[in-house]
């Protein structure tokens, strides 16, 4: 039998750090969920381009194909984790008497936190890049720099040619940017109703634009304002979380049926043919799951599992490593595809690449990302490299 023990210390040297000392392990259960669907995804990119049968069965009629190929929406599941987890201390601060958000701490740690897994994976990629396609063909120094300064969306536009995933952290930083201000636009409304009104009124004015545009034909550059109602439903379901359930949701397994829901009409909205049908719909049967997961029994019991809860935890890790790593185990995991029977070998695409994404996954986040989760680290790091000289110390105690 296993020992308790050993799997307890285990989850602890894997587990997320929170500098704010809020744990919600509804939302690393729900972050699981979505890195699962973005793994998911561009694990069968990678199969379905290295098949001899391209597999040209249509999504409709291969139903595991039909869900897979829209896993690419676990991005804007993150969107709305996003707004959920940056609104909690506005909307505590405005409504529930919490401790005032001071943004040059914010901004600190947002730097501190995200950008050395962020500058460490974009180089490291780079350079695998260069190494197996030289020539022609591999990224440009301009366009590594336009990863590290958040800039690639606009200026080469959606796709990169080495880190595909880098156009969404494009647009969280836009959203950190942003999140002070609307945090006190929509929080310092006192009235409850009046400000659920105008997180969700600004929500719809977004989606009516978009759906504008989409029909007239203008394509604008993937930034936040293609994507804003997905962070506002996480405003929303933080003011709930805060105001009304104050931070301890009742449970009722008539919340577990609202989840199914959930996720059928995500479904239905991703496969609609109707832009207005999925600007409006995917968001609101997103929120609506998210609710469920935090009043819901079952469902709720099974995204809580500690497990599930430390692998979410890790999903920055994940999500930025886990394309390098597909290509690189598919060279050798591909010899194994049979080309007739997508589900056969999605399969053991899966059973081979993921372990090895979660590998690689875990040692980064122990060895980089986790110990960035520390909000002192830069000061931890300044002090172990310091001369400790006496003369090094009197000028370290006279420079302001």
């Amino acid at each position: 039998m296993p020992n308790p023990r050993r799997r307890d210390r285990l989850l602890s040297a894997l587990s997320r750090r929170t500098s704010s000392g809020r744990f919600i392990p509804e939302i690393d259960g729900l972050r699981f969920v979505s890195i699962a669907l973005v793994v998911l995804f561009h694990l069968d990119v990678y199969v379905a381009g290295s098949s001899t049968a391209a597999y040209a069965v249509p999504p409709d009629a291969e139903p595991l194909a039909g869900m897979v190929r829209h896993g690419s929406w676990g991005v804007h599941l993150f969107f709305i984790i996003s707004g959920f987890v940056l609104a909690l201390p506005f909307v505590s601060y405005h409504q529930a008497g919490g401790e005032k958000v001071r943004l040059r701490a914010y901004f600190a740690r947002r730097l501190t936190r995200l950008e050395p897994p962020y500058v460490v994976a974009v180089l490291g990629t780079f350079m695998m890049a260069l190494a197996v396609r030289p020539g022609g063909h591999a990224p440009s120094a301009a366009e590594l720099v336009a990863h590290l300064l958040y800039l690639h969306n606009v200026v080469y536009g959606w796709m990169s040619t080495f880190i595909t995933i880098a156009w969404s952290l494009e647009i969280e930083v836009q959203f950190y940017l942003a999140a002070p201000v609307l945090g006190r636009l929509f929080f310092s409304i006192g009235h409850t109703l009046r400000r659920r009104a105008a997180i969700g009124g600004a929500a719809l004015l977004a989606i009516a634009a978009q759906v504008v545009l989409a029909r007239t034909g203008i394509a604008l550059p993937r930034t936040l304002l293609l994507y804003i109602q997905f962070f506002l439903a996480g405003f929303l379901l933080a003011d709930v979380y805060v105001t009304s359930w104050k931070g301890a949701p009742r449970h009722d397994w008539r919340w577990d049926g609202v989840w199914i829901l959930g996720w059928a009409g995500m479904l239905a909205a991703v496969r609609s043919p109707s832009p207005a049908v999925l600007a409006l719909g995917f968001p609101a049967a997103a929120l609506a799951t998210f609710a469920a997961t935090f009043r819901g029994i079952w469902f709720r019991r099974l995204l809580t599992n500690p497990w599930i809860v430390t692998i979410g935890g890790m999903c920055y890790t994940i999500y930025l490593l886990h394309n390098p790593v597909i290509v690189v185990a598919g060279r050798f995991s591909t010899r194994w595809l049979r080309g007739d029977d997508y589900g056969v070998d999605l399969l053991l695409q899966a059973v081979t690449v993921l372990p090895a994404v979660l590998l690689v996954s875990t040692l980064f986040f122990v060895l980089v990302e986790r110990p960035c989760m520390d909000r002192h680290w830069p000061r931890k790091l300044h002090e172990r490299f310091r001369p400790s000289t006496p003369e090094v110390n009197k000028v370290f105690r006279k420079t302001p």
